[in-house]
């Protein structure tokens, strides 16, 4: 995968970004790479400043930026090479982890209600759950996120006009690996660990206007 800086400014590269997000990623990347890993990484990024010194665990927003966090996961995948794709996707299982152990009621999935449902209702919700609570957290600053879920017969579909993962970046194929394994992880936490497949099949850094996860309804066979 080959990535580089977009020519032309990106205006999604101005959004806040919270506190907490950026948190959750670099732990999830020091599971991961390790803390010097981690350090090699975060100087690559351009965010030295976030070395030994993480953001608070908090929704805040206080001078982050998508700009940052794009740079973080192009930074990632530089590091880890060829097998980088596995690794994002691991680290963005981690994040989801940890986002769903603090803020599951802001992303409505600390309801025993949902657990309740069929599981391809329980995968429907949570994707218009996590839209609206991604919403929510952007309107406290005056920001609008354009997010959209989409299902059709076999899948359901997440499309990101406003993607923090690649904003800024050109890449010769879909680089937001990261988000795929969000996605995953929080479809497994869901429905009692169950495994689904999940593909990005468009993305902002191929030129495409929005970044299109497809998450397949049919778990995948063990």
């Amino acid at each position: 995968m080959h990535v580089t800086n977009k020519t032309e400014h990106d205006p999604v590269c101005d959004l806040d970004f919270p506190n907490a997000y950026m948190r959750w990623a670099i732990m999830a990347v020091e599971e991961i790479a390790g803390k010097h890993g981690t350090a090699i990484i975060l100087r690559e990024a351009g965010l030295e400043r976030l070395i030994d010194n993480l953001p608070p665990a908090n929704m805040e927003f206080e001078g982050l930026k998508y700009s940052d966090y794009s740079a973080l996961n192009q930074a990632l995948l530089n590091f880890f090479g060829r097998p980088a794709k596995t690794f994002a996707r691991r680290i963005g299982r981690l994040s989801a982890r940890y986002s769903i152990e603090h803020e599951s009621v802001l992303f409505g999935f600390a309801t025993t209600a949902l657990k309740l449902m069929p599981v391809n209702m329980r995968l429907k919700v949570a994707l218009n759950n996590m839209a609206q609570g991604f919403r929510k957290l952007a309107a406290r600053v005056g920001q609008t996120l354009d997010l959209r879920v989409y299902e059709l017969p076999d899948k359901f579909l997440y499309v990101s006009y406003t993607c923090p993962v690649c904003n800024g970046r050109l890449a010769d194929e879909p680089m937001c690996y990261v988000f795929v394994g969000t996605i995953q992880e929080g479809a497994a936490w869901l429905t009692d660990g169950k495994k689904f497949r999940v593909v990005e099949t468009h993305c902002r850094a191929t030129g495409d206007p929005a970044c299109v996860f497809e998450l397949y309804k049919t778990p995948v066979q063990e």
